[in-house]
């Protein structure tokens, strides 16, 4: 149990959180996220005129550190966070004894907010967030937090030079054999079998190049790296492609993270996106937004187009201007409103003005009884 809980029902302020569930259940609300308890807390402390209780207690800390209240029939439910990237759940009955509840039971008491009647046997979509292979890194240290890309660099870097097996240079070379644009190979061809093929003919396309002035174009030399097995997409002129593979020659020698990201970020790989918004009150003439959404969707709608232009751009650079124009596309995927007021949140699809392949697509939310909901409807509806 968390020390947290454990502390409070050990002290004299156990009573202060018996008298403090019990305001919170008058409010009648069957959920309260981190703001309104803090709300509701500041309150209950004002109203016993003990301003300590508030800002310098144990039942404080717990306050502070609780995420969410849930009501059911005799008990609620806390969602603790004890500390950064940790969750824990509690149940706290009428006669102050507490009891862990696991992700299901918590996910099953979440959906029975949305829906009282729903059967808890009924198939429900779930998805995981874990990693989804086997020798996926986890974060242990809070402190790499925001920090992700580099430390998956620093991960991929040293199991592509330090495995034995040579699972992850295997990696490496069907990852890059992977990839096309459209119908269109990139990258490399059938003509490089092996990663020590691979390892081989990029050092001898490094030569090959260093024989061309650096801004020699793609086109001029493009059927000469084709045959030794390489497809658009390392570089629009002879020393961009260069640059790149020995970035690669250095990366299949020794890997580096620095290295790994640098390679990554020069090679075309990503011309379509899907971007999910619960927001819904996507329109883009008059109303943009939603109070509470407003500014998130003109941010969402800025962020597509510059997304856009970046892939359109990496993709030139790359040298995929010898297979004609590019057109990556984006999808923001959101709600359906059919009753939308002056705006067009009721329309199915919806280009993006000033793009040339952003789109807006809106599905409907359903209420518990299955029928589409007419109405826009809060962020915090939504939550459960």
């Amino acid at each position: 149990m968390s020390s947290l809980i454990q502390n409070v029902l050990e002290s004299s302020e156990k009573n202060n959180l018996r008298e403090f569930a019990f305001c919170l259940r008058q409010s009648k609300r069957s959920l309260l996220l981190r703001n309104d308890i803090l709300i509701a807390f500041y309150k209950y402390c004002d109203e016993e005129g003990n301003k300590d209780l508030y800002s310098n207690s144990i039942l404080s800390r717990l306050v502070y550190s609780t995420q969410e209240i849930i009501f059911d029939e005799n008990s609620l439910c806390l969602v603790v966070r004890p500390k950064i990237a940790t969750q824990e759940a509690y149940r706290l009955l009428d006669d102050m004894t507490v009891e862990p509840i696991n992700t299901d039971e918590l996910l099953k008491l979440r959906d029975k907010l949305v829906d009282s009647n729903a059967s808890q046997d009924e198939e429900v979509l779930k998805i995981d967030f874990q990693p989804f292979y086997d020798s996926a890194p986890s974060l242990r240290d809070s402190k790499k937090i925001g920090n992700g890309v580099d430390y998956l660099n620093r991960y991929l870097s040293s199991k592509l030079f330090d495995d034995k097996c040579g699972t992850f240079g295997e990696a490496l070379f069907n990852f890059l054999k992977l990839h096309k644009y459209q119908d269109q190979q990139l990258l490399i061809n059938e003509r490089i079998q092996s990663k020590s093929q691979l390892s081989e003919k990029v050092k001898r396309v490094i030569d090959l190049l260093e024989k061309y002035p650096d801004r020699t174009s793609y086109e001029n030399f493009r059927f000469e790296l084709r045959s030794f097995g390489f497809e658009p997409g390392w570089g629009n002129t002879a020393i961009r492609a260069r640059e790149t593979f020995e970035l690669l020659d250095q990366l299949i020698d020794s890997a580096d993270h620095e290295i790994l990201e640098k390679f990554m970020s020069r090679i075309p790989l990503i011309f379509q996106v899907l971007v999910t918004s619960p927001h819904g009150w996507f329109g883009q003439e008059g109303v943009l937004g939603r109070p509470d959404t407003g500014g998130q969707v003109v941010y969402v709608l800025d962020q597509v187009k510059e997304l856009e232009k970046q892939i359109k751009e990496n993709s030139k650079l790359g040298g995929l201007g010898v297979l004609g124009e590019i057109k990556p596309k984006i999808i923001v995927l959101t709600r359906l409103i059919p009753n939308c007021e002056d705006t067009s949140c009721n329309q199915r699809l919806e280009k993006i003005y000033g793009s040339d392949n952003c789109w807006i697509l809106r599905v409907p939310f359903r209420e518990s009884h299955r029928s589409i909901a007419q109405n826009w409807i809060s962020r915090v509806e939504i939550y459960p």
